[in-house]
């Protein structure tokens, strides 16, 4: 079975997998888009050298190239040795032209990926109603018939496969999205998140694909085609030859089940859209629902209900938490019991769906005191922040946390981790509860074993490193 390797070179992605892959990068684009003007991917050595010396000349000057031991500074020695190290790689292959000038040549396995990595750094959006259009106007295109495989099944096949993978591609977009939605985020950026995940899917290619991309517009009329096809003996008869000339098949009915089976993998593909679409708009709804109530607890402000709860939990928090270095084991000096009552309510009076009345005591504002702050009281108050936000129980600094403890290690038990303090204990429940989410670089593994350390009872989980 042919792989990636049996066609390129072992080393040929080890220039992508160093110290100096983003320069590589560079490079292969310009020298890529260098050969656009060309009737063909060859193009003068010294025109190449010329665009890379240009590229290094703009580049940063603490960048220094390695080569076989020597540094090198000077931005045409950079050049040279990029197209050297490409060519050895399998890249580039040097061609001499009738007039002795020596010719760059891309490889000709290195031009699709050089296009797929242009296609993932545009983001396209694909066109799904022009897929469609095209399957629909092959297949209605009746003077296509008289070559049916060359001109219609094998480019309505090729298309399906694409319009299915694409749109399984817009269904990992949203995932990818919604699974980076955390409780770390502040409401500004669960908006900002919002307006880009709006940005990039909402507006465009889900707006696309529930309107004017909309798959219905075409599918009766695909699948009467199919049918029609197949039922026809004239142009099944037709497409076996066509399939034998150009696929070099020589036994009649293994082309014929082949041309059967890929006509019915596209009549079940346009069956199983609606499934993909239903998953699309599932997790459409799901992002949209939990940025929606996030931003909207975390704005929670004023003298509405929720804005008081939330101000109440808030205050609570940090009386409870003030000494985070404290004993787990002693007892809290605020008294939450005594703060919360929970009873029956046997009789639900008309008033008490009137709206409170919002009485504002407006007062003169004092005038402030001492001035404009110094430089020095301001960088003061931001460090705090920094510290402040430092401390936080965030998931990334989780994450860090983990990776710092699980140094050398693939795997510990959450019960080897400190815990002495009040912090101890929340910072083992966070790491415990950020174990779900698939951006962090570790994962929890849930036992029933129960541990009890410095009096404080939990199921003890293994912390598991995630490549």
């Amino acid at each position: 079975m042919k792989n990636i390797f049996s066609i390129v070179p072992e080393e040929f992605f080890k220039p992508l997998n160093g110290q100096y892959k983003k320069t590589y990068a560079d490079c292969i684009s310009l020298i890529f888009h260098t050969f656009k003007p060309e009737i063909s991917y060859g193009v003068n050595r010294e025109l190449v050298v010329r665009v890379l010396t240009e590229y290094f000349e703009e580049k940063a000057t603490d960048f220094i190239f390695e080569d076989e031991g020597d540094v090198l500074r000077d931005a045409r020695e950079k050049a040279n040795a990029v197209v050297r190290a490409l060519k050895s790689c399998g890249w580039l292959d040097y061609e001499q032209d009738v007039n002795h000038q020596v010719n760059v040549m891309l490889m000709e396995y290195a031009i699709p990926i050089i296009e797929s990595f242009n296609r993932v750094i545009k983001n396209e959006e694909t066109e799904y109603q022009g897929i469609i259009s095209q399957i629909h106007a092959s297949l209605q295109n009746k003077e296509l018939y008289q070559k049916p495989y060359e001109l219609i099944i094998k480019g309505v096949h090729e298309n399906t496969e694409r319009l299915v993978s694409e749109l399984k591609r817009l269904n990992v977009s949203i995932k990818r999205y919604t699974d980076r939605q955390t409780s770390g985020m502040t409401a500004e950026e669960i908006l900002d998140y919002f307006f880009k995940y709006h940005q990039d899917i909402g507006s465009k290619a889900y707006l696309r694909m529930k309107t004017s991309d909309n798959i219905s517009y075409f599918r009766s009329a695909i699948m009467e085609s199919i049918d029609e096809m197949i039922a026809s003996q004239r142009i099944m008869d037709l497409a076996v030859l066509g399939l034998m000339e150009i696929e070099q098949v020589s036994d009649a009915g293994e082309a014929y089940d082949t041309l059967l089976g890929m006509l019915r993998e596209v009549k079940s593909a346009f069956y199983r859209l609606d499934d993909i679409i239903a998953e699309i708009d599932r997790k459409h709804s799901k992002f949209m629902r939990n940025a929606v109530l996030r931003a909207r607890f975390l704005l929670s402000t004023g003298s509405n209900q929720e804005g008081k709860l939330l101000s109440i939990i808030n205050h609570l928090s940090s009386r409870i938490n003030e000494d985070q270095e404290a004993d787990i084991n002693q007892p809290s000096d605020v008294d939450v019991e005594a703060l919360i009552h929970l009873y029956p309510q046997y009789f639900l009076s008309p008033e008490s769906f009137q709206t409170i009345p919002n009485i504002k005591d407006i007062s003169r504002i004092d005038d402030l005191e001492g001035g404009v702050i110094s430089e020095q009281e301001k960088e003061l108050y931001k460090e705090l922040l920094r510290e402040k936000n430092r401390r936080r129980f965030s998931r990334k600094n989780i994450n860090q946390y983990v990776l710092e403890v699980l140094e050398g290690k693939e795997r510990m038990k959450a019960s080897a981790l400190p815990i002495e303090t009040k912090r101890d204990m929340i910072r083992l429940i966070y790491i415990n509860l950020y174990g779900n989410n698939k951006a962090n670089n570790y994962a929890v593994e849930r036992s029933d074993e129960s541990m009890i350390i410095n009096g404080y009872r939990f199921s003890d989980f293994q912390i598991v490193r995630r490549d």
